[in-house]
């Protein structure tokens, strides 16, 4: 009996001091790590085949086509940069360009300053602060196709209700046409759109702003600082990468953008609203011209990217 419990102990004993030994630990370090890395993997599969069933083989499938030319049911003749070179000479594939890089320019401080200025607002710990970041939120909801139609009926100059308000106000006596000239449709799309995604800015703008420390007010406080030196020297600082991120977002749906104007102008009045993905999709599923169709849109990402770096670069996030 004896013999047998000190043969256990010794068992032990080895045991123990086995786990002890470096070599040991650094296996089984290793095979935790494998274990997290194959976890991490596991997690991102979907992701992975979504991106890539969704993003990454029609995105090849798009560059290739964009090398040939043909009908949709024929054989297609491999044509090298040729739709690149018409694209180049194409005056409808500018003017749609530039309504969209104007229409960019117009939406885009009309949803970052209202955003900055109720994300400041909305950061207090009041009664009813809840309430009104769900209100202002709420428009986010709603899809461009719904938003669309409300501020048709909005606009409208038969039944509309803002030009029911101004002639009963007596401001105008012949109700206003929203969309019967270039910059009026301009401006009245893009407070459309800024009514619906001002809500969503202001809330990537709120989550940095709770994420400044209350120890640095208090201590620009201390110093005499007023508050807008302390907007100034530490909100907006550490505001960046929130504000940088929000624009990107931004600006990049501001060039996608294509159901409000193909909804409430259609992108008139003489195609001074016409954006460049409603200009892509009249090339490609009006005319029929895919092939051009998809370089027009290979040119369309490299600038979406283009502009992308740039913001990204002038956010400074190492700063």
């Amino acid at each position: 009996m004896t013999k047998n419990k000190s043969i256990l102990d010794r068992l032990l004993f080895d045991r123990f001091h086995l786990l002890e030994r470096p070599l040991f630990k650094n296996n089984l370090m290793n095979i935790k790590i494998e274990n997290r890395c194959l976890q991490s993997f596991i997690f991102l599969l979907p992701v992975i085949l979504f991106a890539t069933i969704f993003f990454f083989i029609p995105f090849i499938k798009v560059v290739y086509m964009s090398f040939f030319k043909g009908a949709i049911l024929g054989e297609s003749v491999f044509v090298s940069l040729d739709n690149y070179k018409i694209l180049l000479e194409d005056a409808g594939f500018w003017r749609a360009m530039g309504n969209t890089l104007i229409y960019a320019i117009i939406v885009t401080p009309i949803i970052f300053i209202p955003a900055i200025f109720l994300a400041v607002l909305l950061n207090r710990k009041t009664k009813n602060v809840k309430f009104f970041r769900a209100i202002y939120f709420l428009p986010v909801t709603i899809s461009f196709v719904v938003a669309s139609y409300i501020w048709n009926w909005i606009y409208s100059d038969i039944y509309g209700i803002l030009n029911y308000l101004l002639r009963s106000l007596h401001i105008i006596n012949n109700p206003i046409l929203f969309f019967g000239s270039t910059w009026l449709a301009r401006f009245s799309v893009s407070i459309m759109v800024g009514w619906k995604t001002i809500g969503f800015s202001m809330l990537i703008i709120l989550a940095g702003l709770q994420g400044i420390q209350q120890i640095l007010y208090e201590a620009a406080s201390i110093d005499g600082a007023n508050q807008w030196q302390k907007f100034k020297f530490i909100t907006l600082p550490l505001l960046r990468p929130s504000l940088t991120f929000a624009l990107i977002i931004s600006v990049a749906g501001s060039f996608k953008a294509f159901d409000h104007f193909y909804i409430m102008t259609g992108g008139g009045p003489a195609r001074s609203t016409e954006t460049i993905i409603m200009y892509l999709q009249k090339i490609g599923f009006e005319y029929y011209k895919l092939n051009y169709a998809a370089a027009i849109s290979v040119v369309f990402l490299i600038l979406l990217l283009f502009i992308s770096v740039l913001q990204f670069w002038a956010g400074r996030f190492n700063e």
